[in-house]
Parts: C-alpha cells; sequence; structure tokens
C-alpha cells in the first residue's frame, strides 16, 4: 500500500468516526425528546479490488424492535378503546344511580308503587290520588330524562367519531408525505432515521384512532393497512369520510342498508381508488373508532331498549285487559270465539292448540298498515311462538280470511278461522280433529276510563298528539323510543277521581280499582325482550315493573364496574409494553458517553496515522 493509500484510508477513518461523534451528539441532545429514537452510526468496508480500501459510513439506524413496536401499536389501540368505553359506561352508570340512592330509577320506580299502594288504603282521600299521579308525572319525565340523555350520549359519540376521521386523515396525509420524504432520502444516500422517528409518531397516533397493521418497505417507507388487510396509505394516502348525522333519537339506527341507516359510516378511498365502508365489512376493531361505535350503535341502543322496555312494561301492566275466549262450535268443529272490538294497532290474540300430542303457541299481532307485513319472529319475548301478523285496517272478516289463511300455511291443515259477528273471531279445529284448539284469548288495552275493567290507561304516548299505548307495530314500532315519550295521561291529570271510579256507578270510597293497580304494579309479569341485554333469546326474563328496573340499575353498575376493571389491566399491559419498547429505544447517556470515548480515542488514532504518513512523506521529500 502507498503513503497515498493508507492516507486515504486514515482520512475515511476520520470521516467515520467524525460522523459518529455526530450521532452521539445528537443522542445525547435529544435524550429527553418525546419520539427519539437512539441512532447508530454504521461504518462499512470500502472494498477497492480485493483490497479492503478505508471505511465509509452507511445508513443510520434506529434502534427499534419493530416486533415490540408493533405489540406497542395493537396495545395502544386497545388502551384506548377501553378508555372510552369506561368513560362512557361510568356516565350510564351515575345516570341510572346507584341501587337505592334517591335519584335511582329504582327508586323512584318504587315511589310510584309506594303511592299506588298508600291509595288502596284511602281512595276516597284526593290527595292521595294526587300522590300517585305526582309520582307517575315524576317518573314519566324521568324515563323521559334518562331517554334524552342516552340519545345525547350517542349524538356525543357521533361527533366524535366525525372529529377522530379527520385526526386519522391528518396523520394518513403526514405519514405518505414523509414515505416520499424517506424515499428521496433513501435514493439520494442521505440520512432518513430522524424523518422515520417523525412518521412513528403519527403512526402512533393513527394506532389509538383505529387498528393498524404496519408493513417495511424496501426503500425504507411503510405501508399501513387496516386490520383486515385494506391499504391505507403509502406514498399516497387514502382519505376517509364520515357522513355524520345530527340529532339522533331513538329511531336512528345503524344499517348496512344506506337507505335506511340513521347514524354515520365511515368510507375509506383507498391510494389505489377504490371505495370500502369500513363499518359494514367490519375493518375497525380496536381503537377510539370502535369504541365509539360500539357504544352508539350497541351500547347505548341497548340502554335505550332497557329503558323503553321499562316504560312498555309500565304502561302495559296498568293498562292491559285479557279478554277470554268463549267456547264456541260449529258441527264437530270446536273451538273458541273471541271479543276484538277493543283490539288496537299493536296488541294481539294468544292462542294455543295441540297437533300430534305437540302443544304450539301462536301469537296473532293486529296491524293496520300493510306494509308492516310480515312481522320477525322476535316481536315478542316468547322463544317458542309463532308470530302472525294480520292486517285489520280491512275489517274483522278480512282480518279472519288472513289469519285462516295464515293458520291453514303454519299448521297444514285446513282449521276454520271467521267473523259469526261484529267484532269477534272464532276460530275451530279442522274438520278431522287433527289440531284441538285448547285456548284464545286477546289482549287488549282500551282507551275508555270508565265501564271498562279495572285497568287503567294511566300513561300515554306523547308524540304529536296524545296516543294511547299498545305496542304499535304500525311504521315506526311504538315502543322504539317510548321511554323518552312516556307521560302521564291529561284526563287522569285534570280529574284524579278516575283512579277510583272504574264505572260511572262507583263511588271514591271503591278500593277496587286501586287495588287492582297496586297488584298489577306489584305482580305482573313482563316478559322482557333479549335485545335489552337482559336475557338471552333461548331463556328470556320474566319479571316485575320494579324487578326489571332494579335488574336495569345493577346491570349499569355492573358493566361500568367490568370496563374500569379492564380499562385498569388494559394500562398495565401498555405500560410493561411502552416500557420494553422504551429500554430498546431510548438513549442511555453513560452508553453515550463510553461510545464517545471509543469513537474519540479512533479518530486520535486515525490522526495519528495521518501524522506519521506526513512525517513519513516529509523524510522521502528530503532525500
Amino acid at each position: 500500500m502507498s503513503l497515498q493509500t493508507a492516507l486515504n484510508v486514515a482520512l475515511t477513518g476520520l470521516g467515520a468516526s467524525n460522523a459518529g461523534i455526530d450521532v452521539v451528539a445528537r443522542n445525547v441532545a435529544n435524550a429527553d425528546a418525546p419520539g427519539y429514537t437512539r441512532k447508530t452510526a454504521v461504518s462499512i468496508a470500502q472494498i477497492v479490488g480485493n483490497t479492503v480500501g478505508g471505511a465509509r459510513l452507511g445508513q443510520i439506524e434506529r434502534q427499534v424492535d419493530q416486533f415490540v413496536q408493533q405489540q406497542l401499536r395493537t396495545e395502544i389501540g386497545i388502551a384506548a378503546l377501553s378508555d372510552i368505553r369506561a368513560n362512557f359506561l361510568d356516565q350510564l352508570d351515575r345516570l341510572f344511580g346507584a341501587p337505592g340512592e334517591a335519584n335511582a330509577l329504582d327508586t323512584i320506580v318504587n315511589e310510584f308503587g309506594a303511592a299506588l299502594q298508600q291509595l288502596t288504603t284511602s281512595p276516597e282521600n284526593q290527595s292521595s290520588r294526587e300522590a300517585v299521579i305526582a309520582r307517575a308525572g315524576v317518573l314519566a319525565s324521568h324515563l323521559n330524562r334518562l331517554s334524552d340523555t342516552v340519545q345525547g350520549l350517542r349524538h356525543e359519540a357521533e361527533q366524535r367519531l366525525g372529529r377522530a376521521v379527520e385526526r386519522a386523515n391528518v396523520a394518513l396525509g403526514e405519514i405518505a408525505r414523509l414515505n416520499r420524504e424517506i424515499q428521496l432520502a433513501y435514493d439520494s444516500n442521505l440520512n432518513y432515521a430522524d424523518i422515520a422517528d417523525q412518521r412513528d409518531r403519527y403512526i402512533d397516533e393513527l394506532s389509538a384512532i383505529m387498528d393498524i397493521r404496519v408493513i417495511e418497505a424496501e426503500r425504507g417507507d411503510v405501508r399501513v393497512f387496516t386490520g383486515n388487510g385494506n391499504l391505507l396509505v403509502d406514498v399516497e394516502a387514502g382519505i376517509l369520510t364520515f357522513d355524520e348525522r345530527s340529532g339522533l333519537d331513538a329511531g336512528a339506527l345503524y344499517s348496512i342498508d344506506d337507505a335506511v341507516r340513521g347514524t354515520g359510516t365511515i368510507k375509506l378511498t383507498t391510494p389505489i381508488g377504490a371505495q370500502l365502508d369500513l363499518f359494514r365489512h367490519g375493518d375497525i376493531r380496536t381503537g377510539e373508532i370502535a369504541a365509539l361505535r360500539e357504544l352508539r350503535d350497541v351500547t347505548l341502543v341497548t340502554a335505550q331498549s332497557q329503558l323503553d322496555e321499562l316504560a312498555h312494561g309500565l304502561a302495559m301492566a296498568m293498562s292491559s285487559k285479557t279478554v277470554e275466549g268463549v267456547a264456541a262450535s260449529a258441527g264437530v268443529q270446536t273451538g273458541f270465539d273471541v271479543d276484538v272490538n277493543e283490539l288496537a294497532a299493536g296488541n294481539s290474540l294468544s292462542l294455543t292448540v295441540t297437533q300430534g300430542g305437540v302443544p304450539k303457541t301462536f301469537t296473532i299481532v293486529r296491524v293496520d298498515d300493510p306494509a308492516t307485513l310480515p312481522l320477525p319472529g322476535d316481536v315478542t319475548a316468547d322463544p317458542n311462538d309463532t308470530v302472525i301478523g294480520i292486517d285489520f285496517s280491512g275489517g274483522t272478516a278480512a282480518a279472519a280470511a288472513a289469519l285462516d289463511a295464515a293458520l291453514d300455511a303454519a299448521l297444514g291443515v285446513d282449521v276454520s278461522v271467521s267473523a259469526p259477528g261484529a267484532g269477534t273471531i272464532r276460530i275451530l279445529n279442522d274438520a278431522g280433529g287433527t289440531v284441538s284448539i285448547d285456548s284464545l284469548t286477546a289482549t287488549v288495552t282500551p282507551t275508555a276510563l270508565q265501564d271498562s275493567g279495572l285497568q287503567v290507561a294511566l300513561f300515554i304516548d306523547r308524540s304529536a298528539t296524545n296516543l294511547a299505548y299498545t305496542a304499535s307495530l304500525d311504521g315506526r314500532p311504538q315502543k322504539l323510543g317510548y321511554a323518552g315519550r312516556i307521560a302521564v295521561n291529561p284526563a287522569l291529570v285534570a280529574d284524579s277521581s278516575l283512579l277510583v271510579l272504574h264505572s260511572s256507578t262507583a263511588s271514591t270510597g271503591d278500593p277496587a280499582r286501586p287495588l287492582e293497580l297496586a297488584e298489577r304494579f306489584a305482580s305482573a309479569r313482563i316478559a322482557v325482550a333479549p335485545q335489552t341485554g337482559i336475557g338471552t333469546p333461548g331463556q328470556p326474563v320474566e319479571t316485575t315493573v320494579a324487578d326489571l328496573a332494579r335488574r336495569i340499575v345493577n346491570h349499569h353498575g355492573q358493566l361500568a364496574q367490568a370496563a374500569e376493571r379492564a380499562s385498569e389491566a388494559q394500562s398495565i399491559v401498555l405500560d410493561a409494553v411502552r416500557t420494553r419498547y422504551a429500554a430498546d429505544t431510548r438513549v442511555d447517556v453513560d452508553a453515550e458517553m463510553a461510545r464517545l470515548l471509543e469513537l474519540e480515542n479512533a479518530y486520535a488514532a486515525n490522526a495519528r496515522v495521518m501524522t506519521v504518513i506526513q512525517e513519513l512523506m516529509a523524510v522521502l521529500m528530503r532525500i
């Protein structure tokens, strides 16, 4: 090796040492900077022919364990979901109250029951009657407020989804921009480690918003995908859009059918122009967006259905009336007649038969809007009944004909359904006697406050007009959002004596109606719809009004506690992964000082080599 070659080699050594010192200096200066990862300068031997001809600086490397980094991003998304879920469920828990608290739902329901019980002992006392009306009003107003607040929380979730999408788009745009800068630096053989740190901060922000997968590309850039593998960003960013809806109410529900969807959905236009509905395809499973969507479309919808079920049960317990069928026959065929004069839309007939030794139950629901048909099987909570919707808008005879066809199809035999008189439905077995008609009853909700039974329409539906509550299924189901519209019947507010005067001949001292109402409140069974999260489709719960209120309060208390525990546990997991990640990436100043000493010695050694070469060259010049 010539002296000139040796001098060139020593010069490259000085350059490599100098670059290393520069990296150490930047590491120490940024030791406490958030998001900064420790860098190392990699020296690469230069090969000239078959001989090492010095050293050159390679790409500055970041000390990042990509497996731990991906795990950290996964845990960040789960933590964001857990925290938001816990926050909303805590609000719901405080909204419903702790069991037995003064303003808790179960307490207010029980106070209404206590007022009914007090009325049984002094029906002639006007203050006792007005106390029932007052407590009923407090209960109705409380249900209204709870319903409004639940829908307010749904609207908050909707708005936050919109803001989350905006932040996600900013992050996607920045990741794409930094990807392009990194590619340009790579092609120009320039250092891009600090740019990669900036990009990681945006990727981390995105992982808190939605679950993502990140794949390193060949030129230092990354590709980011949704959890289901749809491309979000490479050197160009996809665009997320959210068609936010305002003023959500109980009927504003998510659907994959855009024509009936009442809430916003997130759509992705990928960098190559493809369009996807991320909610429809289940692409977002963790992060802020997943939590808000779960709350908006599941948790809070379930809370609303619980309130609606309680309001429904309360109204029906006070106002429903059972009309028993009367034995009827025609020749060898036997069955029952039932009076349907008071049957309103949403009211039903209950038919039990035995066929081949197997008992069967049919629930026949009146509708007045044929567009409502056919009815789904989950209209009732009973998993063992067969639901048949019948249009009564054409009169009793037409309804009987439609029911005849429906029962024949369901049973496979020709039973007889007719309308022998105005307002009467007759159901008889088949001529061959293969089916026996065991019972037929009607459940009706009379609007008359006197001379129709001991029940009373204490609660009504304060929609555009004060409607009787019958659980009608025409158009939008009446039960949907009913907790927000339940109100005390204004006729009873105007004349509280009607709480006692069940007939035009009764006196205010007659305890019959108060006793009936108190008994109904205490004992009437509500078949709770499984959509409430109380019970299951296969094992529905039957309970009283007071017990349902208690179950609802306990349900939300348990959910809030479970969510809080899950959030705390996830926080521990996230801290552990962050600690592990930090151990790999953070700057250890002591280690950097030791490295600086090594570089200082290497620099001095290369300088000494150059000094020796200079001295030798001077000797040669003197020869």
